[in-house]
């Protein structure tokens, strides 16, 4: 009796010394702001999407320490009802970790400049912009959210926003793999017809006990989220911390390439080459079949798609030689395939590149790959501005708000 007493009091004694070790750590990550993204969770009609009413903070790799808020409809944007105002005019953001901008606090994303800017500009207070981008999302993720949940939110415009960098790669389910990407998601493809066709879908396994177990402490834990950060920036996770990994990034996590590496290597895949391989052409032609397919789907609601091109960091810096920017050919790929289908287009390329001949602050972070505050107030003004003077229109069939 005495043995099996003292067994239960060192027992408890090195129970409660974990807990209070992780009590610690809980403590120290929050205070250091710890942890880049990790807001996610599985789910079997996207691939994975944010976490509902998940908070923390979002370092940036420690360039900067943001407080991020998923709202309980699992969109990074404040509390959003489906019914509009009787006067309100939405616009519905869909995009990726780009356009989430997770990075920034919500007011100084695009998306709340852009609507800012309109408000001011039109005289009124009733335009409201709602983000529902999600880190990592390719045009085939949110082709699925607007089918599925952003159509329920009956916005006047839809806006895509569109990251060269991955987003082509992202769509092609072998391109995906071969990059590190996710393969644990819905995808599409393109059949004899050249009619997109559905596969892996709905996606299996996303309820079971782990990834429970991972959403809750996502969900209300710092610490578990700057784990998921440090085992993704690992190339070869050990077989016995994959469990872990499967808890905690919500089937991201082994896959999924450091999004910095990504990022800077703009040409991986032969994107920006003269001439495209294969595979990279095949990727095309899904990207231009999904946003045809998106175009058809916001019509069909009434509404208005717009495409905003959102430049990578190596794209705007300046040439060594004053003449031969880094890699134009897949924004101009795009620019075609959309004025050809006169779908409204805005690239950001040009602005930012003039932004940055005229030395001002940068526009991205140097270890983080996305935009800082600068580069989010440009783009949203200049999307404002695009929208005023060549894409809203009133009932008579004039421009609204154009400069006189």
């Amino acid at each position: 009796m005495n043995w099996l007493s003292r067994n239960w009091t060192r027992l408890a004694m090195l129970l409660g010394s974990l807990l209070l070790t992780l009590v610690v750590l809980e403590g120290a990550a929050r205070i250091l702001h710890l942890g880049s993204g990790g807001f996610w969770e599985p789910d079997p009609l996207y691939g994975w999407r944010n976490i509902p009413n998940a908070s923390g903070w979002e370092s940036c790799y420690g360039e900067c320490a943001v407080f991020v808020k998923i709202n309980s409809l699992g969109l990074r944007d404040n509390e959003t009802p489906y019914q509009p105002a009787p006067t309100e005019q939405r616009i519905l953001l869909l995009g990726d970790s780009m356009t989430a901008g997770m990075q920034v606090p919500l007011d100084d994303t695009f998306g709340k400049v852009l609507g800012a800017h309109l408000n001011a500009s039109l005289g009124t207070s009733d335009w409201h912009v709602i983000n529902a981008a999600v880190n990592g999302f390719g045009t085939d993720n949110e082709l699925l959210l607007y089918r599925f949940e952003g159509a329920k939110y009956q916005a006047q415009y839809v806006v895509v926003g569109v990251y060269l960098a991955n987003d082509v790669y992202n769509n092609d389910r072998m391109l995906e793999l071969s990059v590190g990407g996710n393969g644990h998601k819905p995808y599409f493809d393109l059949n004899a017809e050249g009619q997109l066709e559905l596969h892996n879908f709905p996606t299996p396994d996303t309820d079971s006990p782990s990834v429970r177990l991972g959403t809750f402490l996502k969900r209300y834990f710092q610490l578990p989220r700057f784990l998921a950060e440090v085992l993704r920036l690992r190339h070869q996770v050990p077989e016995i911390l994959q469990p872990l990994v499967h808890a905690l990034s919500g089937d991201r996590g082994v896959q999924e390439q450091s999004s910095g590496q990504a990022a800077s290597d703009l040409s991986q895949g032969d994107i920006c080459s003269d001439t495209y391989t294969p595979e990279v052409a095949r990727a095309w032609r899904i990207t231009k079949a999904l946003i045809k397919e998106l175009e058809t789907e916001i019509a069909a609601q009434g509404s208005q798609l717009i495409v905003v091109t959102i430049p990578a960091s190596p794209q705007i810096t300046p040439p060594g030689d004053g003449v031969s920017w880094y890699c134009d050919r897949p924004n101009q790929e795009l620019s075609d395939y959309l004025a050809a289908e006169g779908i409204p287009d805005l690239d950001l390329l040009t602005t930012f590149r003039d932004y940055a001949l005229q030395g001002g602050p940068p526009l991205y972070y140097s270890k983080d790959f996305h935009m800082n505050v600068n580069g989010h107030r440009l783009a949203g003004e200049a999307l404002a501005a695009f929208m005023i003077n060549q894409v809203i229109v009133d009932t008579t069939g004039d421009q609204e708000g154009r400069a006189e």
